[in-house]
């Protein structure tokens, strides 16, 4: 495979973390740097498989439409390769049945388009094409325990690993997720941890992989239905390669779905839309249950960082980790990924200007998934400005694009992260909003 020269920036980087995050920060870094390298604990699989030490790795994820344009321009032409592997395209606004707020909103043709497919088969994917470049070597079953600074205390030279291997480096990613170890190394060198901001949510996610056929009868490929704040509870089906459904019930705050066949069965049927139910009946079983709990949303303020080493930076879940019924987080890692595209040296102040970039991303994210969680009153944690009266406002959106084509359109154009969330506040569309929402009265 041909590859672009790489600009001077450094000899080596290394990226801590192989799963999306990693993988997309390798790929920019690939045109930065001579050689790049990444390493993960795990034992990474030869094909679509689970990763065992990833539980949330069996529960559907999803590849926004922001996301899935960025993954094409560093690798183009794989989302045909993730077509012709099964993956199901899909138009986030016209193909997908979403039902919130008392009803179902309108599904308009859009430009959202991508594929929609297993964590494990685009992770497999993308590592398949970053291994086919000259310069990026993937390791697995190598564990980072520290990183090494010059004399002088301010560059990162070199990382740690278990066993007492030491790769140098001119530039590491910390890509590791929510955990971040090197914020702690640092600390033990006297760097000051960014601030933490916690929310806690408490959710429960059941899964389980279903045959997916042509029965019933359907004019959509995908389906959501949020039941009301007072219910605590979610349903969710996505289509994923091999003909098959990935069906995920979420509960928040104490509520959680029965795990057998026939108790899930009966508890969808209690949901305000029979989507879900049917898609049970008129599927089979693909193996158990799987289940997974997130306790919190969390970001690290990167952006207000005023002292760290040249030459680090966090990315993905180790800055910003959302609730994942909001399927933000490839996404959101893929766009900190392209703040690194811009670098063109290693000091302090592209440093700095990559945490900024990094804080704003994470911040659209975080406004939208935190906001939206403070609609259930038992979450507790630092509530964003206006949160109360944004979530009001949201509720007559998601009415209103039950009626109003326009409304739906800008509404998934944000879910997808390719428009800002401000644009669903412009006075013309609040307009547009209000109007639609006392038509639906």
């Amino acid at each position: 495979m041909t590859q672009q020269q790489p600009s001077c920036v450094g000899e080596s980087a290394l990226v801590v973390g192989a799963s999306m995050a990693g993988l997309c920060a390798a790929r920019v870094l690939a045109d930065r740097f001579d050689h790049v390298t990444v390493i993960d604990r795990d034992e990474l699989p030869s094909g679509a498989n689970w990763r065992k030490q990833i539980p949330q790795g069996r529960h559907p994820h999803l590849l926004l439409a922001a996301g899935a344009r960025l993954i094409e321009r560093w690798f183009p032409g794989i989302s045909d390769e993730l077509y012709g592997k099964g993956a199901v395209e899909l138009d986030l606004a016209a193909d997908f049945h979403w039902h919130q707020g008392g009803g179902v909103a309108r599904r308009p043709p859009s430009s959202l388009l991508g594929p929609y497919m297993s964590r494990p088969l685009l992770e497999w994917t993308v590592r398949q094409r970053l291994e086919g470049l000259n310069n990026v070597t993937i390791r697995d079953t190598t564990s980072a325990c520290g990183l090494d600074l010059d004399s002088s205390g301010t560059r990162v030279t070199a990382i740690q690993l278990e066993g007492g291997e030491t790769l140098s480096c001119d530039f590491v990613v910390d890509a590791s997720g929510r955990q971040a170890h090197s914020v702690s190394w640092l600390a033990s060198s006297g760097y000051p941890e960014p601030k933490l901001s916690r929310v806690e949510i408490d959710t429960r996610y059941v899964t389980q992989e279903r045959t997916r056929s042509d029965e019933p009868l359907r004019d959509w490929k995908a389906a959501a239905v949020i039941d009301s704040p007072s219910a605590r509870r979610l349903a969710m089906a996505l289509p994923v390669e091999a003909d098959r459904w990935l069906v995920l019930f979420g509960g928040l705050h104490g509520e959680v779905a029965p795990e057998s066949d026939e108790e899930r069965l009966r508890y969808a049927k209690t949901f305000p839309d029979a989507v879900i139910a049917d898609i049970l009946g008129a599927s089979e079983p693909l193996g158990e249950a799987v289940t997974h709990r997130f306790a919190a949303s969390q970001r690290r303020h990167v952006e207000r960082l005023k002292h760290f080493p040249i030459g680090w930076i966090l990315l993905g879940d180790a800055v910003g980790s959302f609730n994942p019924i909001y399927g933000q987080g490839m996404t959101s890692a893929a766009m900190q990924a392209t703040a690194l595209d811009r670098s063109r040296r290693i000091d302090a102040r592209v440093t700095r200007r990559y945490f900024k970039a990094a804080g704003r991303i994470v911040n659209v994210a975080w406004s939208t998934a935190v906001g939206s969680d403070f609609a259930y009153h038992e979450t507790t944690g630092p509530k964003p400005p206006g949160t109360a009266l944004i979530n009001r406002y949201m509720e007559r959106v998601t009415v209103a694009a039950q009626h109003d084509d326009t409304v739906a359109l800008r509404f998934n154009e944000v879910v997808a992260m390719t428009r800002r969330p401000e644009s669903l506040l412009s006075p013309p569309f609040a307009l547009r909003v209000v109007r639609a929402a006392r038509r639906s009265r």
